[in-house]
């Protein structure tokens, strides 16, 4: 398991979670998963391969989270999307993953990351000045670390792009 030098809040774990949820999801329609690289997954942004009727695409799963670290429960109605990381490199948003899974509480919303990315392109104003604290991040970028560029979307934005899907959690996770 990949854990960033900045996880303080044990999100290698969270994340560790939300991917078993995920591939046994995977696994239940059909799908063959095989899991990338350490280097695949650092660079590339690819958690697993799905492979079904002979295509293969790789997915980067991301666990449920917070609008900001330190609130109490997590936040369903927003996501975080990532334009740059802590290390300067870019985000998961130009990563070589085919989709993006997010997680949700009773779901999984399953989407391009090329569709995503050019959403997020056009609706957050990146020519705005940074936003410092989390709560502002709704459609602007949020610096931390100096280098992050991330962003809160509605989820429901997510939901209404064309090539997404959503898949239901079984009543076991």
């Amino acid at each position: 398991m990949y854990v960033n030098k900045y996880d303080r809040r044990n999100s290698a774990s969270i994340g560790n979670k939300a991917e078993r949820v995920f591939i046994s999801l995977a696994g239940q329609r059909g799908y063959q998963i095989h899991p990338s690289s350490s280097k695949q997954n650092r660079i590339s942004r690819i958690d697993y391969f799905l492979e079904k009727n002979g295509i293969s695409r790789g997915v980067d799963v991301k666990a449920r989270k917070k609008v900001c670290a330190y609130d109490k429960d997590y936040n369903d109605q927003w996501t975080w999307v990532e334009f740059q990381n802590a290390d300067g490199f870019g985000g998961w948003l130009y990563g070589e993953a085919y989709y993006i899974a997010f997680e949700k509480k009773d779901e999984f919303i399953i989407v391009s990351r090329e569709d995503l990315k050019n959403l997020c392109e056009k609706i957050i104003d990146k020519t705005k000045e940074y936003v410092y604290n989390c709560q502002d991040a709704k459609y602007r970028i949020y610096q931390r670390r100096g280098q992050e560029e991330i962003a809160l979307i509605q989820t429901s934005d997510i939901k209404k792009i064309k090539n997404s899907a959503t898949w239901k959690k079984n009543n076991g996770f």
